[in-house]
């Protein structure tokens, strides 16, 4: 893993609780609020905002103490994490029905539309379980209920924005918004959940968990651009893990970690809560790639070899590529001649390579687990355990 650290002068910085602190020492303290470290000379240095590569997670899976992933997930297996904040979740529904609320008919019906027909809810959903387990089994703050909210709706303006940009027409077995009223709308709608987003954001007054949140949308957009772009030579994998991160595991750490933070918890709880969010984002993504080789049509609710067809290579490809130096050509020129899917499906298969992918999702897989166990022990932290097995056994 390679960082490098962005330099910003400072001219003023002056978040919530610091007005009247002027100056170099105000700058520092400023910057100590939004996770930012300070140097000498009025420099801002960052080691976690502007990373390159995902840094390796601090909690391992101990084998010695836990046993198998598959004896943990059997000892949590009786909780439902979605029945355990059953309640909560549909909360939240109808509160996102009432924040996106329009008086244009028609982009109230394009921001209404995934909405309406969402599937588990998964993100809101990790959120909650999350502010629950940190406080030892307490409901969710609704302070914490609105991070839950906006990483809802920054989710769904993503999945409107992809459609267009992958020229989808299905998902989630609907058709899509681009696909029902045009890409001009598409975007609109997309862009208007984000507007909502930030609007309820910036209402939470917290100028750390605005910084996080707002992160997500910059890794957004830094993903997608790395999916368009080339990778560099002989870091397949690598970039692929940035790029799962920045697209997907994002949006789920930096929502666990401001919801930490919203909770009044410290610094190590909050880096536990960041840890299980990325590491379940991590493996959810891998998951979804490997369901996009080895997944049913019906059940996914959308074709098969999508990423591939597209021209895009996920971990199979690229594991298989380590087997046969034939594929990278392929994959340079993003499948695009007769006969490329075909060759490239040939040497997946042949490779082992989703078998590899498959302990790729199971290696993150663990580490959300092991940070999971350093949360106060009830049935919600039991819940955040079930979860995962969730995500990685998934059909869908």
């Amino acid at each position: 893993m390679r960082v490098f650290t962005r330099k910003v002068k400072i001219l003023r910085l002056q978040p919530r609780g610091a007005r009247g602190i002027h100056g170099l020492e105000g700058a520092a303290k400023a910057a100590a609020q939004i996770g930012i470290k300070y140097a000498r000379n009025g420099i801002l240095e960052t080691d976690d905002y502007f990373t390159k590569g995902v840094p390796e997670s601090r909690f391992k899976f101990d084998h010695g103490t836990y046993g198998s992933l598959t004896q943990v997930f059997d000892d949590h297996r009786h909780i439902d994490p979605f029945v355990h904040v059953q309640n909560d979740l549909e909360n939240v529904t109808d509160c996102i029905k009432d924040i996106v609320g329009s008086d244009h008919k028609v982009l109230n019906t394009v921001a209404s539309y995934f909405i309406e027909a969402a599937g588990k809810r998964i993100r809101p959903a990790i959120v909650l379980l999350l502010s629950q387990a940190l406080a030892g089994g307490e409901a969710a703050t609704e302070r914490q209920c609105r991070i839950a909210q906006i990483s809802e709706m920054i989710h769904t303006a993503s999945l409107l924005h992809d459609d267009v940009i992958d020229k989808s027409d299905a998902r989630r077995g609907l058709k899509t918004i681009n696909k029902l009223f045009g890409n001009k709308m598409a975007v609109l709608g997309g862009d208007f959940l984000l507007a909502r987003a930030s609007l309820t954001l910036a209402r939470l007054e917290d100028p750390v968990v605005i910084t996080h949140m707002s992160t997500i949308i910059e890794h957004l957009v830094k993903g997608e651009l790395m999916q368009i772009h080339k990778a560099e030579a002989g870091n397949g994998i690598s970039n692929y893990v940035t790029k799962s991160f920045y697209k997907t595991a994002s949006l789920m750490a930096y929502s666990c970690k401001s919801a930490a933070i919203l909770g009044g918890h410290d610094e190590e709880t909050i880096e536990v809560a960041y840890e299980y969010g990325k590491n379940l984002g991590l493996a959810f993504q891998v998951v979804d790639d490997l369901l996009d080789f080895q997944g049913n049509t019906d059940e996914l609710g959308k074709p098969t070899h999508a990423d591939i067809n597209a021209g895009l290579a996920t971990a199979p490809v690229l594991y298989a590529a380590q087997h046969f130096q034939e594929l990278q050509p392929l994959i340079d020129r993003k499948f695009s001649q007769v006969g490329d899917v075909q060759l490239a499906l040939h040497y997946v298969e042949k490779s082992g390579a989703l078998g590899e992918t498959r302990s790729l999702a199971t290696s993150y897989a663990e580490s959300a687990v092991a940070a999971a166990t350093h949360l106060p022990d009830s049935e919600s932290r039991s819940a955040l355990i079930a979860l995962v097995e969730r995500v990685i056994l998934r059909n869908r």
